[in-house]
């Protein structure tokens, strides 16, 4: 066997990664994007794109971990830590719920309806389980689960434990399998976002 440079600078690895557990954790804000809907596609009609990472706890820089281990051996690899809140005219209530969970969590922050002030801001996340098909490699087409932030809520709720983690969301088997919170991500373009 011919020699690999590079061999004896290289970190041995043994096949286990750090894991997020479903769960509470409180995050910051790193990035937002407003998404407007293309013309006849309006399941929403704006998008926020919300790429975060766990602010404190053990489990504190957990997506910027996650993103600089996949950056070395995938160049294009995508920011893990991401949030979808769709804004629907008719119906502001989620909307509205997640603003004041972000209001709550970051004392005299006031929303004015400008998302690039998000960034910087603390909120709750509940994490829990969701069900998606694998699509590459040996194990195309079987179930996996990957942990993502489903609910957004205080900073406080999280720190205090008032809040409930979510069953398993299941794929529906007679459904398209979804590749990330919802299938609005499906539509979405993540070169539009830096990381």
């Amino acid at each position: 066997m011919r020699k690999f440079d590079g061999y004896e600078q290289t970190e041995s690895f043994a096949g286990e990664y750090e894991s997020l557990e479903p769960g509470g954790y409180v995050c910051k804000i790193l990035q937002v994007q407003a998404v407007e809907p293309e013309p006849g596609t309006k399941k929403y009609d704006t998008l926020l794109r919300i790429g975060f990472d766990i602010a404190e706890g053990d489990k504190a820089g957990f997506y910027r971990r996650t993103f600089d281990r996949k950056k070395e051996s995938n160049p294009d690899a995508k920011w893990p830590g991401m949030y979808y809140q769709t804004i629907k005219a008719d119906d502001l209530r989620y909307f509205k719920g997640f603003i004041t969970a972000i209001e709550n969590s970051n004392p005299g922050y006031i929303w004015d309806w400008d998302e690039q002030k998000l960034k910087g801001k603390l909120f709750g996340g509940v994490f829990g389980e969701e069900e998606y098909e694998m699509k590459q490699g040996k194990r195309a087409g079987e179930i996996s689960t990957s942990v993502k932030c489903m609910w957004v809520r205080s900073a406080e709720q999280i720190r205090s434990g008032n809040f409930t983690v979510p069953d398993v969301k299941r794929l529906k088997k007679d459904s398209k399998p979804s590749s990330g919170f919802n299938s609005i991500s499906d539509t979405l373009d993540d070169d539009e976002l830096p990381f």
